[in-house]
């Protein structure tokens, strides 16, 4: 298994260094002088290099949680979590004409996690929307509290893009696996965005939930336990540290 592993994050870097390669031996030697090429080129780069950056990142992750290192663990605002996901992600909706809604309800509990982690794990799912919104170029993120014996906090992003098949929602969290429309439309990616959700989601002691038929679009949704004792207000942003009540 790791020996497949590393045979296809091989196949994964090989395709943007690559073209980064192709490009920047090009304007080197002079074959691209016009301005309006040299621009374009620069853009093939730097798209090039940030689809490096991000499959380099999520294999670090990966590997991170495989160490069985425990993570570093804070309180979190949801609010706050979903908001800067969000926030990283509107360069790309905008590029892509995508209409970004956020529904968070008032009052959330807090939650317990790796705020990098969790962080990367929204991102993940929101990228992946953007990318499959479908023709009404809509994304929707919401964020709810559930009571009952193990109270928790839902975090979906939903998307009315083309669904997926049965056979794919059973493989879709495998790493490296890309659905039929991914492939068919040569959208970019890793194919390991959704399988480092899964594992992030397990890391902290939750689960993803899939829901998902062709032609009807994907929610996925992060279930993570909340912490109804600590205030909302005694939590951390992500990136920064949290101060935890005092015990009275």
């Amino acid at each position: 298994q790791h020996m497949e592993f590393v045979a296809a994050v091989s196949h994964e870097l090989r395709t943007p260094v690559a073209v980064i390669n192709s490009a920047a031996g090009n304007l080197a030697d002079g074959v691209v002088a016009e301005p309006g090429r040299v621009k374009k080129y620069g853009e093939t780069i730097q798209g090039e290099a940030r689809r490096l950056g991000e499959t380099v990142e999520r294999v670090l992750q990966l590997a991170g949680l495989g160490s069985g290192r425990p993570l570093p663990m804070t309180p979190l605002a949801v609010q706050a979590l979903v908001h800067d996901a969000v926030g990283r992600l509107s360069p790309d909706a905008a590029r892509a004409g995508i209409d970004v809604q956020v529904q968070v309800d008032a009052d959330l509990p807090a939650i317990v996690g790796d705020a990098g982690m969790l962080l990367s794990a929204v991102q993940n799912l929101v990228g992946n929307a953007i990318k499959y919104a479908g023709s009404d170029r809509w994304v929707r993120v919401s964020a709810s509290a559930v009571g009952g014996s193990r109270p928790e906090v839902r975090i979906a992003v939903e998307d009315h893009g083309a669904g997926l098949s049965a056979d794919e929602r059973r493989k879709v969290f495998e790493p490296f696996y890309r659905g039929r429309d991914a492939v068919a439309n040569q959208v970019q990616g890793s194919g390991l965005g959704l399988s480092l959700v899964q594992r992030i989601a397990d890391a902290h002691g939750g689960r993803v939930e899939l829901v998902s038929e062709p032609g009807h679009g994907s929610t996925f949704t992060i279930c993570l336990a909340a912490a109804p004792d600590l205030p909302a207000t005694a939590a951390a942003a992500p990136g920064t540290t949290a101060t935890a009540p005092s015990a009275s």
